[in-house]
């Protein structure tokens, strides 16, 4: 123990009197005075905030009636009308009238394949049933109706049966048709007929109600304006 009283932790050896003690450097006013500004410099500055203005949109001006607009996610399905090649306002004859026209030239060719068979038989032609002779009379007998409809052709008329029917043939521009628009109408009808028929039956489908032979020839039978 020393002079004052304090225990030596080593004997022998004498305190180092260069060691001063914290508490005789400062007064207690001080030292809190420097507790005070260590807290002030240990703890940050709240950061300042500034209220941010969010620009709205300004709202949209109201519509008019006859102003368009455009939908999406499938609010209105917008259904365009399909686009028809007929250029003129003349209307398409109804299907029960074609297929009148149809019937009465279909019996006129029967008509005239039953005056051949007659020819043939009151000149004495003997038919032999086999398989080369009726290949060439179903050959000979299809000739018929072509010559049927070409006769129409050439003449630049509609058949009888079309005229007993009311209709009457014109182009998409509503005008007679041509001597070309009579021949591809008629390459067209021979198409419709060696394709089993479907070139007819398109006119069941169709947008206009037309066949083959109507869209290659750019033609159609119409009703007169004044039925």
């Amino acid at each position: 123990m020393d002079a004052d009283g304090q225990q030596i932790l080593f004997p022998g050896t004498a305190p180092d009197v260069r060691v001063i003690p914290f508490d005789s450097l400062t007064s207690q006013a001080e030292r809190d005075s420097i507790r005070a500004r260590a807290a002030e410099i240990s703890r940050p500055a709240p950061l300042k905030s500034e209220r941010v203005q969010v620009k709205h949109a300004k709202s949209a001006k109201k519509r008019t009636a006859d102003q368009r607009r455009l939908e999406f996610q499938g609010e209105a399905d917008v259904v365009a009308p399909p686009q028809s090649h007929i250029i003129c306002d003349a209307p398409v004859a109804p299907l029960s009238l074609r297929l009148e026209a149809a019937l009465i030239d279909g019996a006129l060719m029967l008509c005239g394949v039953a005056f051949t068979f007659g020819v043939l038989r009151v000149a004495g032609v003997a038919f032999e049933w086999d398989k080369h002779s009726v290949a060439f009379l179903l050959l000979g007998l299809l000739t018929v109706p072509l010559f049927y409809k070409i006769l129409w052709a050439v003449a630049g008329v509609d058949t009888i049966g079309m005229r007993s029917a009311g209709i009457h043939l014109i182009d998409f521009d509503g005008n007679p048709p041509s001597s070309t628009r009579r021949y591809q109408r008629l390459g067209g009808s021979i198409l419709s007929f060696l394709a089993a028929g479907i070139g007819l039956v398109w006119s069941v489908v169709d947008e206009d109600r037309l066949t083959w032979q109507d869209h290659i020839s750019s033609t159609f039978p119409t009703i007169p304006s004044g039925d």
